[in-house]
């Protein structure tokens, strides 16, 4: 049998414990707060899309590619309702899989196979956000993975405070994640590299040698990688490229998305990674170009985000303009006012993803450019010539990724 310990000073301890204790439980209910909190910037609860979602926190979960289809790898459906309800699914599934709701999700990168499903999905996207937060989300042309699959979606949502470990996944198979977790911390943007090879999967190969080159000069390795995004041809060679980056990346493999390019090099690949923490002062971004590369005034070879904080800027088009030199100047118009709303400017991008569907906004895009950018201060970024941005008309769509000043 027990006796209570009815000493005063036993007591006094007991409430200072407690006391410590339900601070500390007030602490972490606050910084949860303030760490998955998301400032959404012209939204429009018509359509559920943002124009910018400005997040306090890097504690950020990337997903895979997911394509509609079923537990037999089968295609989910001939209709875009059935295949966007297959993709939304699964989206959904993974959030909960990762203790997360669905007004957690920040980003949407939307591949579809022509505009009719761009705008089928955007109608289907109106209904699904309705009374959640609005989401940033981009388009772009392209065929899928899948030959009869319409489209695929990628996503970026706010990951729980805690989720530090960086390989907390739900894994889809033996090596593969369906999502990995950026933690807390500076990051890297890479961009997309090209090496030259016999074929498509000896290209990719030796791509991902660079890649991993460039990691290693920033302190860093294949293990920071949370996703890894790549532009090809040919789509129906996409095997060839998928099991390249499996045997890379070996036990686990990072969440991969997958777009068609039209371009002589068979495959551009580009990062997403953690950064290891560096000791002293840092700027919020750190412009990089790694040794052997050149530098260019109109992208960066890697940004190094510093600063906890992210601005997602959903894909642009221009209002009215159709010719090259109209649709570059009023995007980056556009792209201005959006940054400013945001607290930011066009000296603080991190990384820029260009998709033009001709060659006269592809050579406005070049041309025009350094008139924008900082020469010292390029954002890093990927151009890639697809088969259309996802709305009639246009020829070209910018998606960006940015930090407060």
């Amino acid at each position: 049998m027990t006796t209570t310990d009815w000493r005063p000073n036993s007591w006094i301890r007991r409430i200072v414990a407690w006391s410590c204790l339900a601070g500390f439980c007030l602490s972490l209910r606050a910084e949860d707060v303030t760490v998955r909190s998301a400032k959404r910037i012209g939204g429009d609860p018509k359509t559920g899309i943002a124009q910018a979602v400005v997040v306090d926190s890097s504690v950020l979960l990337h997903t895979r590619q997911f394509l509609p289809v079923d537990q037999f790898g089968e295609v989910a459906g001939r209709t875009l309702p059935d295949q966007a309800d297959s993709v939304w699914k699964q989206l959904n599934v993974e959030l909960r899989d990762q203790g997360l709701a669905l007004n957690q999700l920040l980003k949407l990168n939307v591949c579809v196979a022509n505009e009719t499903v761009a705008g089928e999905f955007r109608q289907f996207l109106a209904e699904r956000l309705q009374g959640q937060p609005a989401v940033a989300v981009s388009f772009v042309q392209s065929r899928l993975p899948k030959p009869a699959a319409l489209l695929g979606i990628d996503a970026v949502a706010l990951a729980q405070p805690t989720a530090e470990t960086r390989r907390q996944n739900r894994i889809n198979n033996s090596s593969r994640l369906t999502s990995a977790i950026l933690p807390a911390g500076p990051r890297l943007y890479v961009s997309g590299q090209a090496e030259k090879g016999d074929d498509l999967a000896e290209a990719t190969r030796k791509t991902l040698v660079s890649l991993q080159n460039t990691l290693r000069h920033l302190g860093g390795d294949l293990a920071d990688v949370v996703q890894v995004k790549s532009f090809l041809t040919p789509m129906s060679e996409v095997a060839a490229a998928d099991r390249a980056i499996s045997d890379f990346f070996g036990k686990s493999v990072p969440p991969c998305v997958f777009v068609e390019w039209q371009s002589s090099l068979p495959i551009e690949v580009e990062l997403v990674a953690a950064a290891r923490p560096t000791v002293g002062q840092t700027e919020p971004l750190e412009f990089i170009t790694p040794p052997g590369m050149t530098a260019s005034p109109v992208f960066c070879r890697v940004v190094r985000i510093n600063d906890p904080r992210t601005i997602f800027v959903s894909g642009l088009y221009a209002k009215d303009a159709t010719d090259g030199t109209g649709q570059v100047t009023q995007v980056f118009e556009q792209l201005q006012d959006i940054l400013k709303a945001s607290g930011s400017d066009l000296r603080h991008l991190a990384k820029a993803t260009y998709y033009v569907s001709d060659n006269d906004a592809s050579a406005k895009l070049n041309e025009l450019r350094p008139k924008f950018y900082d020469p010292q201060r390029p954002p890093a970024a990927s151009k890639a010539q697809v088969f259309g941005v996802g709305l009639a008309g246009k020829s070209l769509t910018l998606d960006m990724i940015a930090v407060p000043k």
